[in-house]
């Protein structure tokens, strides 16, 4: 039989009145400009024009405990991290294929060994 999933209540009461969504909507899009949450378009290009990158206006409910389960495993995924960005051959022999097929993380990938070749300077 199926585990039965709980449904969380949203501490922002749905639907809201239209007057005040626009309202959160039109903060919401202020601050991202703000805050450099935008992007180029690639289909539209224009070196003018910016859109809003993709964000979540109300987030969803997310049980405490498992929020504090990634709370904790979070140090060992930062070492974790920290090790594989130091390591760069395990990075080039684990992204070879990928940076091949994939112009993004390639490009990324140009950068990194950029830094290798020229050093941290910061």
């Amino acid at each position: 039989m199926a585990k039965q999933s709980r449904r969380f209540e949203s501490i922002v009461p749905i639907p809201l009145p239209e007057i005040q969504l626009k309202e959160i909507i039109e903060k919401a899009k202020d601050w991202a400009l703000m805050h450099g949450i935008a992007m180029r378009s690639k289909a539209k290009f224009s070196p003018d024009v910016l859109q809003f990158a993709p964000f979540i206006l109300f987030p969803s409910a997310f049980p405490r405990r498992e929020f504090q389960k990634a709370v904790e495993i979070q140090p060992i995924l930062n070492e974790l991290m920290h090790h594989v960005a130091h390591n760069p051959e395990f990075l080039k022999s684990s992204l070879k294929e990928t940076v091949q097929v994939d112009e993004f993380t390639g490009n990324l990938f140009k950068i990194y060994e950029t830094v290798l070749e020229e050093g941290i300077t910061q």
